[in-house]
């Protein structure tokens, strides 16, 4: 097949959703598939600059789209790079006579509108790749585009994408829940996982100063550090653990909206560190020389999200202290693997309690993964295009 696979960023970029889609990307070649990537150019710093509309990344052909710099946060020229993106995409889309095209979530809602809309004109299938789903993001994390107006429209576009995919993968069963309970009948709906973060070539050595002391135990959150991660809790329920543990640590790494709040209450104490963002070939040797990952989420984000780090840590070899919701499938995951704790409550005292039961009890060996289908396999289940098919 011919396919073809779109996301706003793609590497070199430090989108944890452009490593990703490389992945995607090799492992669809592997299987003998024509691909190539659709995308714009690096928003940030040096690669920014020697980025080429066309270029060759081994086997996968990839096409970039000029868009403003992002790298001073303005927030009109964000507007304006999802309109450049999403008119471009289309185009492309058009031109490219591909079988499959894919899209993610991001520009949310719009991008895999546009793109579900330019691969039904031109006959090609539709996969929609769903990280987060919106507008539920913004009504369970109390945003403007989450109520109202603004969020029914976006619910409404949404829904037609929906209708328009030929298949609906998901990162797991609580948000397939989530996108059943809108009511528009059966949806052709696949749990993929994403894989676990690698670097893109040979990892580098991370900073000296940041490597793990050898008396020390260190728990980690790396990534974003954002509004939906329930950050200020969880750095104090870790916190419960300090005095009777001299010894630990815990590490933010990476930079976010919730950097400020956690640095001006922990940026003194002698227990809590914070790393900067770094590219992943670097971090990598960061979080696998940590003993704990930890994930968090704030209220209901489960239903709509599932993070990344957390194929990570368990490829890295860490257990996991994830701030989540019982019922979720990431708890679930974890007591069945035998590879993590859950705080019975979302308080400083639970969190404290379940973090202690880690550092405290030797680990269990890990339970198997769950087994769930691969992309080769998805696309290998999808019927021969239709070129017949029009909107």
């Amino acid at each position: 097949m011919k396919v073809l696979l779109t996301h706003r960023y793609f590497v070199p970029d430090s989108s944890p959703y452009g490593v990703i889609l490389d992945r995607i990307a090799k492992d669809l070649v592997a299987a003998g598939h024509e691909v190539s990537v659709f995308t714009s150019r690096p928003s940030y710093g040096r690669a920014a600059a020697k980025s080429l509309r066309r270029e060759q990344v081994g086997a996968v052909t990839v096409r970039r789209v000029w868009v403003l710099s992002e790298a001073s946060r303005n927030p009109l020229a964000r507007l304006l790079n999802v309109l450049i993106y999403c008119v471009a995409l289309c185009s492309h889309i058009l031109r490219a006579r591909a079988d499959v095209v894919t899209a993610c979530t991001f520009p949310p809602v719009l991008a895999a509108w546009s793109a579900s809309l330019a691969a039904r004109l031109s006959g090609a299938r539709f996969v929609y790749h769903m990280q987060d789903i919106h507008p539920e993001v913004s009504a369970y994390s109390g945003g403007r585009l989450g109520r109202g107006l603004p969020a029914r429209l976006l619910t409404a576009l949404d829904n037609q994408t929906l209708r328009r995919a030929d298949a609906i993968v998901t990162l797991s069963e609580d948000m397939a829940d989530t996108l059943r309970a809108r009511g528009l009948g059966p949806l052709p709906i696949t749990l993929i996982n994403n894989p676990a973060l690698e670097p893109d070539g040979y990892p580098i050595a991370p900073p000296p100063d940041l490597v793990k002391p050898a008396d020390t135990t260190r728990v980690i959150f790396a990534g974003n550090l954002g509004r939906f991660q329930n950050l200020p809790l969880l750095a104090e329920g870790v916190a419960q653990c300090f005095a009777a543990h001299p010894e630990l640590e815990l590490m933010f790494l990476g930079d976010g909206v919730a950097l400020p709040e956690l640095e001006a209450r922990w940026g003194t104490h002698p227990q809590v560190r914070f790393a900067p963002f770094l590219p992943f070939a670097q971090a990598r040797g960061i979080i696998g020389g940590a003993d704990i990952g930890l994930v968090s989420l704030s209220a209901n984000i489960y239903r709509v999200a599932y993070p990344s780090k957390v194929s990570t840590y368990l490829d890295l070899g860490l257990r996991i202290l994830a701030l989540v919701e019982p019922e979720s499938q990431i708890a679930r995951e974890l007591e069945q693997r035998g590879t993590g704790a859950v705080p019975r409550a979302a308080t400083p005292e639970a969190i404290g309690a379940a973090l202690e039961t880690l550092l405290t009890a030797p680990p269990d060996a890990p339970g198997a993964a769950p087994e769930q289908t691969t992309w080769p396999a998805l696309l290998a289940g999808l019927d021969a295009p239709d070129k017949t098919r029009k909107a």
